[in-house]
């Protein structure tokens, strides 16, 4: 039975919301306990509301941050915040998936329109796409982006890697940071989220999509973001066990999972592999770095791990330093799939939080890029590419 569950208010905001409902009876429910993150957004949940309303006496930043929450977890609720119009800005409302907002002394009618029109596009979206119709590419792809030495670009290759899926394929791309200590992805695509995978893996009970979901940021690139925490001693508290499982619970939701990871071989990355379809191998124009991939490549093997298919990048692969592209495909015993130039615009791209795909959309650098993002699209997928511009 969907309810409409009323947080905060006074009682007299309470009384007019009954009286805009007099016959809604059990269907009308009023939380009395404060909102304390996750814990509260679970509970609030197992009430199966369809309309949650923000009563006036809630603080208007506290409202709109729990509405982002709810419409990461679940965009089939409908929220509704009672505020002052000079205290919330309507695009601010809507950018979080508030469906209306209404005044404090808003009589019973007017609570009446903005509730039942939220109330009604539940019903639409529910009659629209019912869950027995699947929406979704059925099969997810992982793609793994790893390389055995530090500095060789891994972040800068799976941000844009992410960033141009997305355009293909709006809000179906979400990007986890496996480097736990020292991860960059937040910084490289200018987040500043207020959660971590270490939140994710730490909440109490079994953890299922729609917790998941709240601590997962947004980009602006229609692309989802799970980062690093920001204490490299929280990252040391990660299992690699709770990272399989984060990653199986984000291939039920996203067409593309791209993983950015540490240099080496740590555990973590090993049980990233376990569940890639796709794994970009990473290397520079130097001797230690393209004797090191072999090195992977080998421990890999006697591993078992090779039901992936394995992609490889060099990197400034323009780079004069005594050694052709020709000599480290032969060091490394590999193909070279993708050469990604040298360009200064990368490290401005990074320092800015502005991935290059964005910024530079037509240097050398973003063109193979999107070679390499067009190994993974599917037939399908091509047309709807969108024009990769940065909107502020």
């Amino acid at each position: 039975m969907k309810r409409i569950v009323v947080i905060g208010g006074s009682d007299q905001f309470y009384g007019r919301v009954q009286q805009a409902f007099p016959d809604a009876g059990e269907r009308l429910y009023r939380w009395f306990e404060n909102l304390d993150g996750v814990t509260s957004l679970r509970a609030i949940l197992t009430l199966d509301p369809a309309v949650v309303v923000f009563g006036p006496d809630l603080p208007p930043n506290v409202a709109l941050t729990v509405a982002s929450e709810f419409d990461r977890a679940r965009p089939d609720v409908s929220i509704v915040i009672a505020a002052r119009e000079s205290a919330i800005g309507v695009e601010q409302a809507l950018a979080v998936g508030v469906r209306g907002v209404l005044r404090p002394d808003s009589d019973p009618k007017q609570i009446a329109h903005v509730i039942g029109k939220a109330f009604h596009a539940v019903q639409a979206r529910s009659t629209k796409a019912p869950r027995s119709e699947p929406t979704r590419v059925p099969k997810s792809r992982v793609i793994t982006v790893a390389g055995p030495k530090g500095g060789s670009g891994k972040t800068m290759v799976s941000t844009n890697l992410a960033v141009g899926l997305a355009s293909m394929a709006p809000r179906g791309v979400v990007i986890l940071d496996l480097d736990l200590q020292f991860g960059d992805v937040a910084y490289a695509l200018s987040l500043k989220p207020r959660h971590s995978l270490y939140d994710a893996v730490s909440t109490t009970g079994p953890l299922d999509l729609t917790t998941l979901k709240v601590f997962i940021a947004h980009h602006r690139s229609e692309l989802y973001a799970l980062c690093a925490p920001e204490d490299p001693a929280r990252g040391e508290m990660i299992s690699a066990d709770s990272v399989s499982e984060i990653v199986s619970l984000l291939m039920s939701e996203f067409r593309y999972v791209v993983i950015d990871t540490n240099a080496g071989l740590s555990e973590h990355t090993l049980s990233a592999f376990e569940v890639s379809t796709d794994v970009v191998f990473l290397a520079d124009m130097d001797v230690p770095s393209v004797r090191h991939l072999r090195k992977v490549l080998d421990a890999l093997d006697r591993l078992g791990m090779t039901e992936h298919e394995r992609h490889y990048v060099l990197n400034r692969a323009d780079s004069r330093v005594g050694l052709t592209m020709a000599d480290a495909a032969k060091a490394a015993g590999i193909s070279i799939d993708i050469e990604i130039p040298s360009s200064r615009h990368v490290p401005v791209a990074l320092n800015t939080g502005t991935p290059l795909l964005l910024s530079n959309p037509k240097s050398p650098v973003s063109r193979a890029l999107r070679t390499l993002i067009d190994r993974f699209a599917t037939a399908e997928e091509h047309p709807i590419r969108r024009p990769m511009k940065w909107s502020a």
